[in-house]
């Protein structure tokens, strides 16, 4: 199979579950706003977003780590070395996300009251959320070992099939039965649990991985070395992603920021597509820089960067022309945010067809210069977001991290220009820029003909639309040989797309 054909195959798994995912995350996000309220979002919301951030100093780095170190080894020849790895990562995680999950809930009302107005149903929700960790944490590593050995379909299974039906149908539950403060709390511990079980047996078979190779596993001081730099990338990634709900927090209340949530919800939809094609890509990078293969690298690189344009044109073009259909799904006091939809989509679409270089300097070993990329977006993300906030609410907000995506985004193309000599900008991807213009002109034209339908009926005829004429574009347009090889992968159009 060639590497269009693989990209193809393992990005349709990940892709696949992350729909399934976000659907239901989406579907999740939207019941609970509609049954509990803006400011239960929003306490939900601030919970969620300090519950993640925390996470990240439990993992140290390691998910990252554990997969480009397994990934270089070969499964049958380096079976014990592979599990002495995973042991190691595995036992320190449990070590430093007990210590996080202690800390978070002996300073939870601390937090709380001096920098939430002191929403005491916050803090309950804050330690619920702590004792999460561990077992979120533990899911994302052996998940991560998992990808390591190129199968990526377990990782899917439970992040991306399992815990979110977990978290939806434990949600529904607790709504029609307990107090509605429940339903913002049982799920993601109930979620966590069940889903590291199934995780870690999964992970047990594929590798022979035994309980006491975990207990005699010593510290891996290389795997730590490797992977601390990249937890602060991870951490100021994390805090950038939430920053926006946390300091609307601290500048307002709880309410405010669950008018927010369901627009950064909504344009976070786009990073199911980088995310889809990352799992793949990432240990694809680490294997052709570990042999040299610099020519694959770069054809690799610009395909996926093609096709991440290519799925997030038609699917940007719904948020941005009809933000307020999409937001009335969430309920009609949720309308004001729409033009915080448009600003989101805008940065995360940015962030998604720039978005590779991130993972191609990290995994071709530039760990610190990734990490100082962070630190100065990190820097300007908190600046802009201190200073719009106060003036312009919600709206800040979102110009905030717009701004920061498009900076770190351009930075990052630009160095792995001049690093590596790969470049962005190529003539193939003139195809699906021309059949995006059309597109999104189309929209803008049938728009009066279709917005005073209901919303189901508008939405569904926008989508249809947006769908095929971009994609009849591409196809008058002539795709090129390893687009062909990319849609065979994902087996559309099997039996019609061939290669003369």
């Amino acid at each position: 199979m060639n590497i269009a054909k693989k990209i193809g195959k393992e990005s349709s798994i990940t892709f696949s579950g992350l729909l399934y995912g976000n659907l239901n995350r989406y579907i999740y996000t939207a019941l609970l706003a509609r049954w509990v309220g803006p400011e239960f979002l929003g306490i939900y919301s601030l919970a969620n977003s300090i519950m993640l951030i925390s996470e990240v100093f439990a993992k140290m780095g390691l998910e990252t780590g554990i997969m480009r170190f397994v990934s270089r080894l070969n499964p049958k020849l380096d079976k014990d070395k592979i599990n002495l790895l995973i042991g190691s990562a595995l036992k320190m995680t449990t070590i430093f996300s007990l210590s996080i999950m202690v800390m978070l809930i002996l300073f939870s009302g601390t937090i709380v009251d001096n920098y939430f107005n002191k929403q005491k149903l916050l803090k309950s929700v804050l330690i619920i959320f702590a004792i999460a960790i561990p077992f979120n944490s533990l899911i994302q590593i052996s998940a991560f070992a998992t990808q390591g050995f190129k199968r990526l379909k377990y990782k899917t299974i439970i992040t991306q099939f399992l815990n979110p039906t977990i978290l939806l149908v434990t949600m529904i539950f607790c709504y029609w039965f307990m107090p509605k403060e429940y339903s913002i709390t049982i799920p993601i511990l109930a979620t966590g649990i069940i889903g590291f079980l199934f995780m870690f047996m999964i992970l047990k078979n594929i590798s022979g991985l035994k309980n006491n190779q975990i207990i005699k596993s010593k510290i891996n001081y290389e795997l730590l070395k490797f992977s601390y730099p990249l937890m602060f990338v991870t951490i100021l990634q994390t805090l950038m992603h939430w920053m926006d709900i946390l300091m609307i927090g601290y500048f307002t209340d709880p309410l405010t920021v669950g008018l927010y949530h369901p627009a950064a919800r909504t344009a976070g939809l786009l990073q199911a597509l980088l995310l889809s094609f990352l799992s793949i890509y990432a240990p694809l990078v680490s294997q052709f820089h570990n042999e040299g293969e610099n020519a694959k690298l770069s054809n690799t690189y610009q395909l996926v960067n093609r096709w991440l344009l290519i799925f997030a044109i038609p699917i940007s073009a719904i948020f941005i022309l009809f933000p307020e259909k999409v937001l009335f799904l969430f309920g009609p006091e949720y309308l004001e945010s729409s033009q915080v939809l448009v600003i989101l989509t805008i940065g995360t679409f940015i962030q998604a067809i720039l978005g590779v270089a991130g993972p191609t300097l990290s995994m071709s070993g530039f760990t610190k210069l990734v990490l100082f990329n962070s630190i100065g977006t990190f820097i300007l993300n908190f600046g802009l977001n201190v200073w719009l906030i106060p003036i312009y609410g919600i709206l800040g907000a979102a110009i905030a991290t717009l701004i920061s995506l498009t900076t770190v985004g351009l930075i990052r193309v630009l160095q792995v220009n001049f690093i590596l000599k790969i470049n962005f900008l190529n003539l193939k991807l003139f195809k699906p820029i021309l059949s995006g213009l059309v597109c999104y002109s189309t929209l803008i034209l049938i728009k009066p003909l279709i917005i005073e339908y209901s919303t189901f009926i508008t939405l569904l005829i926008a989508v249809f639309s947006s769908i095929f004429i971009f994609g009849l574009m591409l196809f008058l347009l002539r795709m090129e040989d390893e687009d062909k090889d990319i849609l065979i992968g994902l087996n559309f159009f099997k039996g019609i797309v061939n290669k003369k």
